[in-house]
């Protein structure tokens, strides 16, 4: 018998058993605590799943692997897991694991036991990943956090992916809800347990898809054009969790492809109390876009896709401790340097980039003449190395990487163009620009507003929401007339398919260029 040995931050977290030959992405898919990321259900073609072997017999580098990694991962002995045979006794250290350790940066407050406390659950479904909150209904406030990677990416980090497999297999759609179900059980059994906590409900939002893949049922609609703006029904087929028997539900979506994710973190922003016109952007996978004028809330969404959350993009990571959130470029000097999420004891600690240091990164490049404005290097290369140098850290940067980032941003700057045209609002008329995703929270707004993510607008109107779709969540769970907030938000509601605006095409293709959003 051949021993698996696994390390995560220093620490060691499991020891696997095995007897013979065996696949270590599939190893290490035997413990929740071991698994790591990946979307591409082990082909090798996304890169995600990243560990560095510490000692041990293992098979040779795939040809996949030559195609992912640069040649300081290779070097480093980074591997990906779902191209390594193991053989023989092995130490791994896990690169990308699939729990996050921390919720973000939103503070927690202490925990704080008493006779009188009551508490309830808020979900945030994403498309990349889950964040849970437990909610203390007395005091109003949050007591602990959780953030990891949605477990259906191994289905495909792109959403079309998902539904069709969910579409055209039952089974893949019944095993998508349940490891949905399954990860919100243990998280919430975790709190139970830890702090002996009795939680009278669960509450879970999400973008349409994400919720029409918790209920398993009408997946196939949102793959057809003609229902992208109608109500889809993804009440859940079960009124409970199965093993703690806590009473579930989910916050109905206003149409196909805008979801009561969006429409709770505009709760949370108080967007239609705003003097004027307001926007709000929650970026994602699925980005969301509201705007508010004239006692009317228009809303449609674009697919930002999984750049946005740190995903398939090299050197990649999500908004977490060791992600690099920021960059900037010293023009008097020429060099890079870079920011932290979190405190780290040593540069071996850092993970890669988030997506607003990607964002920072392309500005970077630009401003600094090593990236054209059509997304192109300004020497024939097909990667650009930087040096962040107060970190001591290089930073590998693809074309295939700025390729995604530019379909991601002109989707988005394209969608935010098309929207106040339709309004006929200019982003001088802006009284606020709320940003809100782990992608928002940090973002670099003069950076965006350069390479054309955000509309241009007066830096003191600008507001980073943080995760506003949980904060929405969590006053939902604190209304007494939650039904009736939401109805009465729904009713200034205008969806806008952005698939039948005229021009859109030729608004996405303009926004391919890293310049300022052209408005019409």
């Amino acid at each position: 018998m051949f021993i698996l040995s696994v390390t995560l931050n220093n620490r060691h977290i499991a020891s696997i058993p095995f007897t013979s030959r065996s696949n270590l992405f599939n190893l290490l898919a035997v413990y929740d605590h071991t698994r790591i990321r990946s979307a591409c259900q082990g082909r090798g073609t996304c890169g995600q799943c990243l560990v560095r072997i510490d000692q041990g017999g293992a098979s040779e580098l795939t040809h996949y692997e030559y195609e992912r990694l640069n040649a300081s991962q290779i070097a480093r002995d980074i591997r990906l897991a779902c191209q390594v045979t193991l053989f023989d006794h092995a130490s791994v250290t896990l690169i990308n694991p699939l729990a996050i350790e921390a919720l973000d940066t939103i503070s927690i407050h202490p925990f704080m036991p008493s006779a009188n406390a009551r508490y309830a659950v808020a979900v945030d479904l994403g498309s990349t990943q889950l964040r849970m909150s437990l909610w203390d209904y007395v005091n109003q406030h949050r007591v602990a956090g959780y953030c990891g990677f949605n477990p259906q990416a191994y289905y495909g980090t792109d959403i079309l992916n998902r539904l069709t497999a969910a579409t055209t297999d039952k089974t893949k759609g019944s095993v998508m809800s349940e490891l949905i179900q399954d990860t919100i059980e243990r998280v919430v059994t975790e709190w139970i347990n830890a702090k002996n906590v009795h939680i009278t409900e669960i509450l879970i939002v999400g973008n349409t898809a994400m919720l029409a893949l918790l209920a398993n049922k009408h997946t196939e609609q949102l793959l057809q054009p003609a229902y992208w703006t109608h109500s889809i029904d993804c009440s859940l087929n079960f009124s409970t969790l199965r093993q703690t028997q806590i009473p579930v539900a989910a916050v109905q979506p206003v149409a196909g492809f805008v979801g009561s994710d969006l429409l709770v973190g505009l709760l949370a922003a108080r967007l239609t109390q705003s003097p004027g016109s307001a926007l709000f952007i929650d970026f994602g996978t699925n980005t969301e876009i509201a705007l508010w004028h004239q006692d009317k809330l228009w809303l449609t969404s674009v697919p930002g896709g999984p750049a946005f959350e740190g995903c398939g993009i090299s050197y990649g990571i999500a908004a977490e401790q060791g992600a690099i959130s920021h960059v900037n470029y010293d023009a008097g000097t020429g060099e890079f340097h870079g920011a932290l999420i979190g405190t780290l004891i040593d540069t071996s600690e850092i993970k890669g980039l988030c997506g607003s240091g990607l964002c920072d990164v392309m500005a970077c490049l630009l401003a600094s003449g090593q990236l054209k404005k059509n997304g192109r290097f300004a020497k024939a290369d097909s990667e650009l190395e930087i040096e962040l140098v107060n970190l001591h850290y290089r930073v590998t940067v693809k074309k295939q990487d700025i390729d995604i980032f530019q379909r991601a941003k002109a989707a988005t700057g394209a969608g935010i163009a098309k929207l106040l045209a339709l309004a006929e609002v200019s982003s001088a008329d802006l009284t606020r620009l709320c940003i809100a995703g782990s992608f928002g929270q940090f973002l670099n707004i003069q950076h965006a507003q350069a390479i054309g993510l955000l509309p241009d607008c007066a830096h003191e109107r600008v507001e980073l929401c943080g995760n506003a779709a949980l904060m929405g969540c969590e006053q939902l769970l604190s209304s007494h007339n939650r039904d009736e907030q939401l109805n009465e938000l729904k009713r200034k509601v205008e969806v806008v398919n952005l698939s039948q605006v005229i021009d859109y095409e030729e608004a996405f293709v303009d926004n391919l260029y890293l310049q300022p959003i052209l408005l019409n």
